[in-house]
């Protein structure tokens, strides 16, 4: 559930800029949401693996998350990699190094694909041990993209004593936006599509919006 969650979050953020292009009108899903598309998937690896298939042909110059480590990105890949799928590598724009030098002795599939789960690349620092990275960098690299940490930018935009998204919304976009526990997210995404299903989405939807709004009135990319 909260994989598909930070899933969607992430995805839409990705989608938002590109959506007009892509629909010229308005369309209503079974859910009753308008302005996005929802997609569901039997299994955590499909969902994961069209993830993929969406950042790789959007190709994105940068992903951006607000808590990039702990809530979206680096949650992903780290699920990803207990499922053998190196996210990271494979969202990379750049070739993987075995491209350059093909190992001479076949191995085992099954082996390759851990392997490749298992790369540096897809590694994730443990937070708990690196205070310093947490706090400063995104600890997350995707080789030929930019990788946008939005609270920790915040840092250096706004003087607040909480950067939580609904303080920076309301300093930054004098909005004020609701905080939804997960379990209440959760109970509201099992009920399923035509019940409350899509009031779960729409908040999180919403929260990936606004993220996308508080770098534009910053002017954060160019």
């Amino acid at each position: 559930m909260l994989a598909c969650d930070i899933f969607f979050s992430f995805l839409l953020a990705l989608r938002l800029k590109c959506h007009r292009i892509l629909h010229s009108c308005i369309c209503r899903n079974p859910d009753g949401i308008t302005g996005c598309n929802i997609d569901v998937f039997p299994e955590e690896r499909d969902l994961l693996n069209n993830l993929i298939s969406a950042i790789c042909s959007i190709d994105p110059d940068i992903l951006v998350g607000w808590e990039i480590q702990l809530g979206s990105l680096g949650f992903l890949a780290e699920r990803a990699a207990y499922l053998g799928i190196g996210l990271l590598k494979r969202i990379s724009r750049t070739p993987p190094r075995e491209l350059n030098h093909p190992p001479k002795v076949q191995v085992d599939d099954s082996s390759q694909v851990l392997a490749e789960a298992s790369s540096a690349e897809d590694v994730i620092d443990d937070v708990s041990e690196n205070d310093w990275s947490h706090t400063h960098v995104s600890g997350i690299h995707v080789g030929g993209r930019i990788v946008l940490n939005l609270w920790r930018l915040m840092r250096a935009e706004v003087k607040l004593n909480n950067y939580s998204l609904e303080a920076v919304a309301d300093e930054v976009l004098r909005r004020k936006i609701p905080l939804i526990p997960n379990r209440i997210l959760n109970c509201w995404f099992a009920t399923g599509p035509g019940r409350g299903r899509h009031r779960c989405i729409e908040y999180i939807s919403n929260r990936a919006r606004i993220n996308l709004e508080i770098m534009n009135q910053l002017d954060l990319v160019n």
